[in-house]
């Protein structure tokens, strides 16, 4: 008697314990049985394995199995992801960076080398005692701390990129005083075609606004002077970034708070920055793709076989987690161990719109210092709560009142009447 092969058998997938009938379900290279959703196909080799296998992705949108990731590809230290084009060794990192982001580092022809920040040993970036006026990348002095009040525990740094139109020398030299006073220093940046960063020492909120006449007398000799001849606003390369000491807030839940406020008005305070930036500056780093799940917590399909059905969640839980890592280039990048780092402004040499900005920094850490629960429930965080906030407090911030009532009121203003 033949025995009979039962055709209503049905088979589960490896991976995900999907049952169907044999015909629906892919055999691996290595001998595993898993479904359509549940398998890979290296690009470079066909090797089919399971999503359990070690497939890395190349070249940003193509799957290669582990053997051809290994034997062929090329892993870049700057963007952290593999290419198959082969990588240049910068001697300023002791890294292997990609040719895409080779577009911000630089090449010494002198001494045939790639460097991050430039070639120190072929430097012009020097004065007449040879002292670096441009100090690398890497530079890190000691921090000194200004404040007009002894007990002051918040404090603001600001990293301003510059370009200079001909020659930079003229106007990094003239720059180079604010070292002097111990108020910043001169940093290059491979994000610059021909420019350099002003970074100052941290300060506080008052003696930025009223006892730094030095740092802004010099910003407006290099916005205006026609012998320094430097941009920032009018780039696309340019970007102003704000340091917010974490000793300022009122811990963990505080910073939570401030976060909250700036993530939820992205409109309101992109307006008052100047741009908007998916790439330097994005607020969409606090949403996680996560699978929707029932009741029983099992992944719910598509009836349309698209996959599985996936939601988004707001959390700011990995950018508060010290132990991980979150996006650098976010609207607040929280990577730093001592600062929050505010980089949604637009770049700018001109005081007014810088101490504007140095405003909206303070005022969201001191709208959000006190709030509770039940005011946030109550709609704490919106724009026009946080906006009353700083119109009550005009003599503090005079120069961020101005920007809203210029860009944001006034154009309300323009909307009703058109309507």
């Amino acid at each position: 008697m033949t025995d009979e092969v039962d055709d209503d058998v049905l088979h589960s997938c490896s991976v995900c314990s999907y049952e169907t009938e044999l015909d629906n379900l892919i055999n691996t290279n290595y001998d595993e049985l898993v479904c359509d959703e549940c398998s890979q196909v290296c690009h470079r080799c066909d090797t089919i394995g399971s999503t359990n296998d070690h497939f890395s992705t190349v070249d940003y949108n193509e799957t290669w199995c582990q053997g051809c990731t290994e034997n062929r590809a090329f892993w870049c230290d700057s963007c952290e992801e593999y290419n198959s084009n082969g990588n240049c060794y910068l001697q300023d990192r002791g890294e292997s960076w990609c040719d895409s982001c080779l577009d911000n580092a630089y090449y010494c022809e002198d001494c045939d080398e790639w460097n991050a920040q430039g070639c120190d040993r072929c430097s012009e970036d020097s004065d007449d005692n040879g002292n670096r006026i441009i100090h690398d990348y890497t530079y890190r002095p000691d921090a000194i701390f200004h404040s007009t009040d002894k007990n002051e525990r918040l404090f603001f740094g600001l990293e301003i990129e510059v370009e200079a139109w001909d020659d930079k020398c003229d106007s990094a030299t003239h720059a180079y005083q604010l070292e002097s006073m111990d108020l910043a220093y001169l940093k290059n940046d491979g994000s610059l075609n021909n420019g350099f960063e002003i970074v100052t020492h941290p300060m506080s909120h008052d003696f930025f606004k009223n006892q730094a006449s030095d740092l802004w007398t010099i910003l407006e000799d290099l916005r205006t002077k026609s012998g320094m001849r430097v941009k920032s606003w009018d780039t696309k390369t340019c970007g102003l970034h704000i340091h917010i000491s974490r000793t300022g807030f009122n811990g963990g839940s505080h910073q939570h708070r401030f976060l909250n406020l700036v993530y939820s008005n992205p409109e309101f305070y992109s307006t008052l920055a100047g741009r908007t930036s998916d790439q330097w500056a994005k607020f969409t780093d606090i949403y996680q793709a996560e699978y929707q799940r029932d009741e029983n917590g099992e992944r719910i399909y598509h009836d349309d076989g698209t996959g599985y059905q996936w939601h988004q969640k707001r959390t700011f839980a990995h950018k508060l987690d010290t132990s991980r890592n979150s996006d650098r280039y976010s609207a607040v990048n929280t990577n730093n161990q001592a600062t929050l780092e505010m980089r949604i402004f637009r770049g700018s040499v001109n005081g007014d719109t810088i101490k504007a900005q140095i405003d909206l920094a303070h005022a969201s850490v001191e709208y959000t210092r006190t709030l509770t629960v039940s005011d946030i429930r109550e709609g704490a965080l919106s724009a026009d709560n946080f906006m009353w906030y700083i119109f009550q407090h005009e003599e503090l911030y005079p120069e961020l009142s101005a920007r809203i009532d210029k860009l944001l009121l006034g154009r309300l203003a323009d909307q009703n009447v058109s309507n």
